[in-house]
């Protein structure tokens, strides 16, 4: 009986041990769970910063123009002027919108700014890989104001692009650089997007070009309703095909 009693009281005694033992690792699991939740403040910092650079866009302004399927976001600081609304009205130009940075002081003799244009529906628009060409052609025949540095392969609105940088002295007393993005849609119809920057000034400009070009949206159905013969702006004369140089029309041969 009296080993039976204390067999009881070292159970009890163990139970007691391992119950204290179990709470003790319990509350510091709580400790060590409230201490991570607390000290885990620069590790959820660290893993949203993608978002907060993407906040960073967000607080772009947002240009719309459904008629021509257009979708853009620009920088907070520029201004914009919209040139057309309806690719159906007869028009003797392709500007759709003209964006434009704010003058940097006194001294600014270019203010960097974005044309968007749109050329078409045209006969003379087939293809990116034709309209490219043309371009090209139509960028040498003016050597003596303008000048290629890069072409390559780009996107636009999620749509095939190509990518021109070149240098332009055709304004006077000022160098420019400019990009111009381009893509061809219903095979008839270019989306042309022109950056234009004083040379100088030109890659510290480039990165907020570079977000609206990747920003854009274009709606591939706005314009097939539209028809050649309604719309039919800045044509050169004769059969010669034709491109856009700044937002005006070159011919291609």
């Amino acid at each position: 009986m009296k080993s039976f009693v204390n067999s009881s009281k070292f159970k009890s005694k163990n139970t007691k041990i391992v119950s204290s033992l179990f709470l003790a690792l319990t509350l510091q699991l709580s400790i060590m769970v409230m201490g991570l939740s607390h000290s885990s403040s620069p590790f959820v910092l660290s893993q949203t910063f993608p978002y907060a650079e993407a906040q960073v866009d967000e607080a772009f302004k947002t240009y719309e123009n459904p008629k021509f399927g257009l979708t853009v976001s620009y920088p907070p600081t520029w201004s914009v002027v919209e040139l057309r609304k309806d690719p159906a009205a007869p028009s003797n130009n392709s500007f759709v919108a003209i964006f434009n940075s704010p003058a940097q002081g006194e001294n600014d003799q270019f203010a960097e700014n974005v044309i968007i244009n749109v050329q078409g529906p045209r006969s003379d628009v087939a293809s990116l890989e034709q309209y490219t060409e043309n371009s090209l052609t139509a960028f040498r025949n003016m050597s003596d104001t303008i000048k290629i540095v890069k072409s390559g392969k780009d996107t636009l609105g999620g749509l095939p692009a190509q990518q021109l940088i070149y240098t332009s002295t055709g304004m006077e007393g000022v160098n420019q650089k400019k990009m111009q993005v381009f893509a061809v849609v219903n095979n008839n119809t270019a989306y042309v997007v022109t950056f234009a920057a004083e040379e100088s000034q030109y890659d510290k400009s480039v990165p907020d070009f570079e977000k609206m070009v990747n920003s854009i949206k274009i709606d591939r159905e706005a314009m097939k309703n539209v028809q050649e013969n309604q719309n039919q702006p800045t044509k050169t004369s004769g059969k010669a095909p034709t491109v856009l140089i700044d937002g005006k029309s070159y011919s291609g041969t």
